[in-house]
């Protein structure tokens, strides 16, 4: 009797762990066979995630970089002086841009009654700055105006070269993901990111370019005027023939004129003579 029930109970014992094993190596197994599958053919949006990701992690480290840089500072002034002769003071202002290989790129001129004025917009290397601005003064019968402008785009220039660090970062993520893409849907995924990057990037070489460009050339808007001499100029006078004829072709013009006047007059003067013949008749 023992017998029998041991290898009964053998087999129950066997019969409900049987399943339970079966489907834990199921699922197993299945996971196994989808990983695989995942990394093989990785979606458009996974793609476009890691490569978020990798830019992300470039950000964080781009933030720590060139934090001992040199500040950037844009410097622009205006000048307004008077000078006694306009034309010998442009010839001098030429032999000062010559010597601190400055430029003028915009130039106008406006001459009035009174005075004569030029104006100038100067490019002038930003180290040599202060030397043409104090030579320009000693020109000056008069200093009018005079003012000083200093722009500090440190910040700007630090987070337009990180954004562009971090463009560039992304830009070679995506180069990457495009070769190991093996699908047209997500190679033209990838490539439209691509092109948005790259545009990005061009934005910000641009702005980056137009910084430099105003921190290594500082400006000087100038206007120097000359006022001209006073001169007498007298009105012209007829003589004593032009004066009687004009004498007499404006009594002509008034008899005319006065004429005219009367003649308008007309209709009262038509009432005025209806009423006197009949307060005429009433007396007769």
């Amino acid at each position: 009797m023992k017998k029998p029930l041991f290898i009964l109970m053998s087999i129950l014992i066997l019969s409900s762990c049987g399943p339970t094993n079966t489907n834990g190596y199921n699922e197993q197994a299945i996971d196994n066979l989808e990983a695989p599958m995942t990394e093989q053919a990785p979606r458009s949006e996974n793609m476009k995630l890691s490569a978020d990701s990798y830019s992300g992690r470039a950000m964080t480290t781009s933030n720590f970089a060139e934090q001992d840089q040199t500040s950037k500072i844009i410097t622009t002034a205006n000048l307004n002086i008077e000078v006694v002769s306009l034309e010998k003071f442009e010839a001098s202002l030429s032999e000062l841009l010559s010597k601190y290989k400055a430029n003028v790129t915009n130039q106008s001129r406006n001459d009035s009654d009174r005075r004569l004025d030029a104006y100038f917009t100067i490019r002038v290397p930003q180290d040599q700055f202060n030397n043409l601005f104090d030579d320009l003064k000693p020109f000056a019968k008069k200093i009018e105006h005079q003012s000083l402008n200093q722009q500090d785009v440190t910040e700007q220039f630090i987070d337009v070269e990180t954004r562009l660090k971090n463009r560039k970062a992304l830009e070679e993520r995506y180069l990457e993901l495009l070769k190991k893409a093996d699908n047209v849907n997500d190679m033209l995924n990838i490539e439209r990111q691509l092109n948005q990057v790259r545009s990005e990037i061009e934005s910000q070489e641009g702005r980056l370019k137009y910084l430099n460009d105003q921190v290594d050339m500082s400006t000087i808007q100038l206007n120097a005027y000359e006022v001209k001499p006073y001169v007498y100029e007298p009105e012209n006078q007829d003589n004593f023939g032009q004066r009687i004829l004009k004498s007499l072709a404006n009594g002509w013009a008034g008899l005319i004129n006065g004429v005219m006047w009367i003649i308008g007059l007309w209709p009262l003067i038509l009432v005025i003579g209806l009423i006197i013949l009949v307060v005429k008749k009433r007396k007769a």
